[in-house]
């Protein structure tokens, strides 16, 4: 199990000789690491089909409106991690089964983990926009529809990705990755108060606005406006804040020295991933779930459920 922490630089491990580890440094079994990457890798490998076709339709086979254009977006991010944490996974794999793979470092390694981390912090934020924009759609229908930005939907997206650069950026350039930052360092104590209030701000955002969404949903109905587009939006951030926020959250306890930092062991980094990997995979599910909901059909094809959905919003746009 040494190969891991050359492969995987950021991560601490003692060496083992039982695959069970010493104190509260906990290095998974051959088995059950090999099962969580393989996990993993399987979520990962669903969610790119599903982001990947998601993309196809809405970028050539369905008209672009107000919400699509975030859509398109949260789903170009979400496949870029779900294709970096593929990789990772397969590689983390072969370690486990003592497959030497020529190609790969530590530097291969880093750079898929930066694509990783970019694209997630991409796809939360782009999920906060939506969410922000379906709750003032709601609030304030009247400027929605008829004094809202033309290309907003676009400027906002590309300040959100710049945002995810700069984060990313910050993480991994100044600080390296939380495992390798001391606590209390001077030169990271700056960057993890700002985004960890970054991460706390868009989970109130979230959080906030999906409760007025579950609240007026019923209104929106009364006044003729299909819900399904809303009701996917709420269960997106509800999948969100079950799979994703709690494991991220006892991620920065050891940095504020809450914990110590022996609980960062490698069954959280793998449950971590699993998580993520849930969260990132399930948007396009949801879409076709939500939009297939009191149809008479039994069968009905994604770009069928995809024009439908976002057709509500085309309608009560107009």
């Amino acid at each position: 199990m040494e190969e891991l922490s050359t492969v995987f630089p950021n991560t601490t491990i003692p060496e083992r000789s039982n695959g069970t580890g010493v104190g509260a440094y906990l290095l998974p079994k051959k088995e059950t690491m090999a099962t969580l990457v393989l996990l993993s890798a399987f979520i990962s490998l669903f969610g790119m089909v599903g982001n990947g076709i998601v993309i196809w339709f809405l970028s050539f086979k369905i008209k672009r409106n107000k919400c699509t254009v975030y859509i398109l977006n949260l789903a170009v991010a979400d496949f870029l991690y779900l294709v970096s944490n593929f990789v990772i996974s397969i590689v983390m794999f072969c370690i486990t089964q003592a497959v030497y793979l020529s190609q790969i470092n530590s530097d291969n390694i880093g750079r898929l983990e930066i694509v990783s981390k970019f694209g997630f912090n991409a796809g939360i934020y782009l999920l906060t926009a939506i969410s922000m924009e379906r709750c003032l759609s709601v609030l304030h229908p009247i400027w929605y529809h008829y004094h809202r930005p033309k290309h907003q939907s676009a400027i906002v997206s590309a300040l959100l990705w710049a945002l995810s650069c700069l984060v990313t950026g910050l993480e991994y350039f100044i600080c390296k990755g939380i495992e390798n930052a001391e606590p209390g360092t001077e030169s990271c104590t700056a960057v993890y108060i700002f985004t960890s209030t970054l991460y706390l701000l868009i989970i109130l955002l979230m959080v906030l606005s999906s409760l007025t969404l579950v609240i007026r949903v019923q209104r929106i109905s009364v006044y003729c406006h299909s819900p399904r587009l809303y009701i996917a939006v709420v269960i997106s951030v509800v999948v969100f804040l079950i799979s994703v926020v709690p494991m991220r959250l006892l991620g920065l306890l050891p940095y504020f020295k809450v914990v110590s930092k022996q609980f960062l062991t490698m069954y959280f980094y793998l449950i971590t991933e699993v998580c993520s990997s849930i969260n990132c995979a399930a948007n396009p599910f949801i879409y076709f779930f939500v939009a297939s909901l009191k149809q008479s059909r039994c069968t009905v094809s994604l770009q069928e459920a995809l024009q439908r959905l976002f057709r509500d919003e085309a309608e009560t746009s107009g």
